[in-house]
């Protein structure tokens, strides 16, 4: 609101009483049209994250310079909450002048000036280069810094030039460089040398994100007597502020630092002292609408705040939000000494009489502690309404020094500083020197409203009182923060809340977990399409995914869009949450319960463990419906986030602080057709090898693709470990991805190309299985924990149950059982071959688990129906591979390697078990699995080996000697032998009744791994470039809206009116005619935009009439040019001033 501040010297108003107060002039002030009005140096923004506060080097404060209205925004490109704020100070100064009582600070009237004093009574010349603002963010290098810029300016984004974001990243540069640590300055001294290095060393303080510096004094007579009638003190003020850019608590924040310093003026002698001094935060806040105001404060909290007297704020309505709540807090007061007593009270002191500190208390100070000190804390807090019969403290006469003294000590602004009048509490009818300390969220105490109705408000928040001699330095740190929630009075609420959250934080040096550093995001702007791409700079993303804070770990990206690009992340619309596939899915943290006002675990983070991932294509607007428009504006985010790894973290996650992203969807660049469509899938073709492997490439971003063809080849290395290289073919085969071991199908991207590639190759061993009337089950069985088959069947070399085989992975074959018809009784015969002669049986391999153990007695059989002597089987009860080889045993089965040309037979061995529950009868054949378990140590275990070995046939004298020379756990260290185990089988048998029988057969499928023999290419198509194409596009050439009826709908404003241009190459001059021939408007660009605006103004800046317009578009760098006529119906203009 635009506020008339007068200077009051009687109160003539009742209390209870209000004046009018004029209305803000919502219309855009002249001086935001100033264009490079830039004033670097002599005024500046702290505007690093949700909250905004416009400042001087003078210590003019939370007014807009340029508009001379309020100047703190909250949140952040929303509406104003303080229209202007300073510090007061006021104390009794013996330092030989008559006049004892001054008071100094800033108000409506400024009583410093730049400059630190440079010994006493002598400041540094305001007018010297150095004595400035210096302001610094820890990203200027590469941040987006338009809102920035609009914001210093005071211009809509869209009005931003490169050249504007160009001067405010140079003056960031020129700051940290310049940074004037020598004058006091903060800096972080990386190397330790006392000296401020810039190119080793950091400006800033408390690791925050935007820092600003300047120092101001009280020399000049005329500035602090136009204040308040007082003389010099001779004090300097060492000015730090700082924010976060963070998106919890903190980032609704600006910290002030005020380091005060007593130099003296030129007469100060050095005994000088200010006795019963007192600091105030003073504010004269106007959240949104200033008529409706409310103020409070939290004594415990050392919090005096403002808020919204109704429902409703006519400014934030507009915004869809409810009344925020914004204040101030006494992080940290002066210090001030606390002495240790005697037994009668009084101050003890040691042997020579010295004063005893009480070294069990501390005070916060620099950042450290220091013993027998404490900080004071707000020590009152007064309020008082504009047009009231309290009002502000006469400005310009002495009168206001007396009066701001006796606010200063918590009473009534009146001149008699030895009578003052108090303050009463309405509810009890006592004096108070806090005033309206109730609490409005549950309607308990004294809250405003009583006895003012709601109104423009002013706030005090006082400290003292405190002593300073000649030379001492005191320290005030102040917070200013808001909050906004779902209701005014939860707002209140929820600043509260936040209050406790930032004073932890600052107890604590700011030793808080930080948030994932912000992605880099690259936009591509495609016909009716934006992808938003975060993964294109693996530097970026190693930052992002890599080292975090102590205790946390990275768990996922959130993308959002905006209404606006001023918007905040709670008025934007969540599209997506990719986070880790780590079973981590709802991210509880404590927060302020809007509800009920309860502190409670709730949701602060929600993914669907469904894996990270790093680009984003879009094509409809979520916001409001239906298709991207080519040539509209949207507006995106993309943060990350991470979680606490501990149990009982008090803060669960943290998520970075968005970053702004405009995009504006396109047809190609003139003259130009992307051969390749984002999302749109090229499979690679397998040139060499076998494996079941494959490579995909999807196209992220068709801007940046090169119509290169490419290669994935294999190697081995000495160990086994397979690896495979990414290559570029159409470069001379350099690699563009190397050693890489991942073949899960990881969408790897390659930013650099605009293609993401998936390299997949099958796992070891089973790939599936396939059966004519199957009676194999993997019932009781599949516990066993193998690849295949429900965990029953494995062939994978790398997980094999017993000693490592000898067959690595790529020589696993595709091999089918054929089987023989057997014997199906429940008895000692059971499996053994009907016809030994068959083509199916095999002489199998028969090894004994506890072959040296005791016999069991037929009647101690449990598998079995009818027992029998198993000792008749046992042939050796020792021998090599812990599970001693027998002999060969006829089996009612055969293996074939069936990928061989023709099929190669296999050897076959198994595994008996002599326990009661074993079947040991030399032949192999699992138990019917509701009888017993084959993988119990008490069970069968009949097991089936398959072997890399060509079958013998022992009847022909023939034996594969390492089969009987080993077992199947060998002691390699006594010489004995690994065994080429193929597949093994643990499975049991489906049916009670259901015996293998001739002409059934079960084929186990193998996997085939990628090996080095294996290459796959594939080519991404790139951009196509043609004299077609330039001719098709030159003809699309356009404005729109043509005619122009007084409005476009992409117009936000009734001040910004336009008509685009568009597709347009990259070079282009507009000259806009009337139709008598007369230039109108020059408009240029020289940028990959294809769009164009006219802002329907001539070139002295003037609204153009109504008429037809030609336009002449000369294109210098495609040798073309157009004429296009424009029709113009401009709505009718009204003067609002004159």
């Amino acid at each position: 609101m635009r506020k008339t501040i007068t200077a009051v010297a009687a109160f003539a108003v009742l209390a209870g009483s209000v004046a009018p107060v004029t209305a803000r002039d919502d219309r855009p002030s002249p001086a935001a049209k100033v264009a490079q009005d830039y004033a670097f140096g002599e005024r500046a923004l702290l505007n690093i994250n949700n909250m905004s506060l416009w400042f001087k080097r003078d210590g003019f404060s939370a007014r807009n310079p340029l508009t001379d209205n309020s100047g703190v925004t909250f949140p952040r490109s929303t509406d104003q909450v303080i229209f202007q704020d300073g510090i007061i100070w006021g104390g009794l100064v013996q330092d030989g002048d008559p006049q004892e009582l001054r008071v100094g600070g800033q108000t409506y009237e400024i009583g410093t000036l730049p400059g630190a004093i440079v010994s006493r009574g002598v400041a540094e010349d305001p007018n010297d280069p150095s004595v400035r603002i210096y302001r610094i963010r820890r990203d200027y290098q590469t941040a987006d810094l338009r809102l920035d810029a609009s914001e210093i300016l005071g211009v809509g984004l869209s009005e931003v030039t490169a050249a504007d974001e160009a001067a405010v990243r140079a003056q960031y540069a020129k700051d940290w460089q310049e940074w004037p640590a020598a004058k006091g300055a903060p800096y972080y001294d990386n190397d330790g040398n006392g000296s401020y290095d810039p190119s080793v060393d950091e400006p800033g303080v408390a690791g925050g994100d935007q820092v600003a510096w300047f120092v101001i004094n009280d020399l000049d007579l005329g500035t602090t007597a136009a204040l308040y009638g007082s003389k010099p003190i001779g004090l300097e003020v060492g000015v730090t502020m700082w924010g976060y850019a963070r998106t919890d608590a903190l980032g609704d924040v600006i910290f002030k630092k005020y380091v005060i310093v007593y130099e003296g003026t030129s007469t100060t002698p050095d005994d000088a002292t200010i006795n019963d001094m007192y600091l105030a935060q003073w504010s004269d806040p106007d959240l949104g609408d200033a008529g409706d105001d409310f103020a409070g404060a939290d004594v415990d909290l050392s919090l005096g705040y403002v808020y919204n007297g109704q429902a409703d704020d006519s400014h934030y309505v507009g915004f869809g939000l409810a009344p925020p709540a914004a204040g101030y807090d006494f992080l940290q007061g002066p210090i001030v000494p606390v002495y240790l007593t005697d037994e009668n009270g009084e101050i003890a002191v040691d042997e020579d009489g010295n004063q005893l500190l009480d070294e069990s208390k501390e005070a916060i100070y620099n950042f450290g502690r220091r013993p027998g000190y404490e900080n004071l804390p707000m020590t009152s807090f007064v309020y008082f309404a504009a047009g009231s019969a309290i009002g502000d403290p006469e400005l310009g006469e002495y009168v206001g020094t007396e009066e701001w003294y006796n606010l200063l000590r918590g009473f009534q602004p009146q001149p008699d500083i030895s009578q003052p009048v108090p303050y009463t509490n309405p509810i009890t009818g006592a004096d108070t020197k806090f005033t309206l300390d109730g609490d409005p969220t549950r309607a308990t105490g004294w809250n405003d409203g009583i006895p003012l109705p709601q109104g423009d408000r002013r706030i005090v928040l006082d400290t003292g009182p405190f002593t300073m001699a000649l030379g001492d330095t005191q320290e005030v740190v102040i917070a200013l923060l808001g909050a906004v929630s779902s209701t005014r009075l939860r707002s209140v609420a929820q600043l509260k809340f936040t209050d406790q959250f930032v004073q932890d934080a600052y107890n604590s040096a700011f030793q808080v977990p930080s948030p994932p550093s912000a992605p880099s995001v690259r936009l591509a702007e495609l016909d009716q399409t934006v992808v938003l791409d975060w993964g294109w700079d693996p530097s970026s993303v190693a930052s992002t995914e890599g080292d975090q804070s102590a205790g946390f770990a990275f768990e996922g990206y959130n993308v959002y869009q905006l209404p606006s690009a001023e918007a905040t992340l709670g008025q934007g619309l969540k599209l997506g949450t990719f986070d880790a596939e780590n079973g981590v899915t709802t991210i509880l943290g404590i927060d302020l319960d809007e509800v009920s006002g309860i502190v409670l675990d709730v949701p602060q983070q929600v993914g669907g463990d469904f894996g990270v991932r790093r680009n984003l294509r879009l094509s409809t607007d979520a916001l409001r419906g239906g298709p991207l428009v080519n040539g509209q504006e949207y507006y995106f985010a993309v943060t990350a986030y991470n979680r606490a790894t501990g149990d009982a973290a008090a803060v669960t996650t943290l998520e970075s602080s968005p970053q702004l992203l405009i995009a504006k969807p396109q047809s190609p660049p003139v003259g130009t057709r992307y051969a390749a469509e984002a999302a749109q899938v090229f499979e690679g073709a397998h040139m060499a090898g076998a494996s079941d492997g494959t490579v995909m490439a999807a196209v992220v971003d068709p801007t940046q693709t090169k119509g290169h063809e490419y290669q994935v080849a294999y190697s081995t290395d000495a160990d086994g470990v397979t690896s495979w290289t990414l290559s570029d073919l159409t470069m001379g085969g350099g690699a563009l991805l190397s050693n890489q071991t991942d073949q899960a199908g990881t969408a790897l991207y390659i930013g650099s190309d605009g293609f993401e590639v998936r390299v997949s190759g099958p796992p070891s061993g089973m790939k599936d299985w396939d059966a004519v009337d199957r009676w194999f089950t993997w019932v009781n069985a599949g516990a066993w924990g193998a690849e295949g088959f429900n965990g029953a069947m494995t062939g994978d070399p790398n997980n094999q149950w017993f000693a490592p085989t000898t067959l690595t992975p790529d020589q696993l074959r595709t091999v089918e059982l054929r089987f023989a018809d057997v014997n199906e009784g429940n008895d000692e015969n059971t499996y053994k071959p009907i016809d030994v002669t068959s083509e199916n049986v095999s002489y199998a391999y028969r090894y004994m688990r506890n072959a040296g153990g005791d016999v069991p007695a037929a009647a101690d059989m449990t598998t079995a129906a009818v027992g029998w002597d198993q000792g008749q089987y046992v042939l050796a009860t020792e021998g090599a591979g812990v599970y001693p080889f027998q002999e060969r045993n006829p089996i009612a089965l055969s293996a074939w390697d069936i990928e061989s040309d023709p099929p190669r037979r296999l050897e076959v061995g198994f595994l008996e078990n002599l326990q009661p529950g074993g079947l040991v009868n030399g032949a192999y054949g699992p138990a019917f699995y509701n009888d017993a378990s084959n993988i119990a140590g008490s069970g069968p275990r009949e097991w089936l080996f398959i072997f890399d070995l060509d079958y013998t046939d022992p009847n022909q004298g023939q034996n594969s000697d390492i089969l009987i020379r080993n077992g199947p756990i060998p002691d390699v260290t006594s010489g004995e032998e690994n065994l080429p185990f193929m597949w093994i089988i643990f499975a049991e048998r489906r049916r009670e009744a259901d015996f293998p029988s001739n002409g059934d057969s079960f084929t186990l499928i193998a996997n085939h791994v990628n090996t080095a023999a294996d290459v796959f290419t594939f080519t991404i198509p790139g951009a196509d470039v043609s004299d077609e194409f330039l001719a098709e596009d030159l003809g699309k050439i356009t404005a729109f809206p043509n005619p122009y009826y007084g409005v476009n709908e992409a117009e936000t404003s009734r001040y910004s009116k336009f008509v685009t241009f568009s597709h347009l190459p990259p070079k282009t001059k507009i000259r806009i005619f009337d139709l008598s021939g007369t230039l109108v408007r020059f408009l240029e660009k020289d940028d990959a935009d294809q769009f164009l605006r006219w802002d329907l103004e001539n070139n002295n800046g003037l609204p153009v009439a109504s008429g037809i317009f030609v336009a002449h578009i000369d294109m210098p760098d495609v040798g073309k040019s157009k004429i296009l006529k424009l029709a113009v119906i401009a709505e009718q203009q009204f003067l609002e001033n004159f």
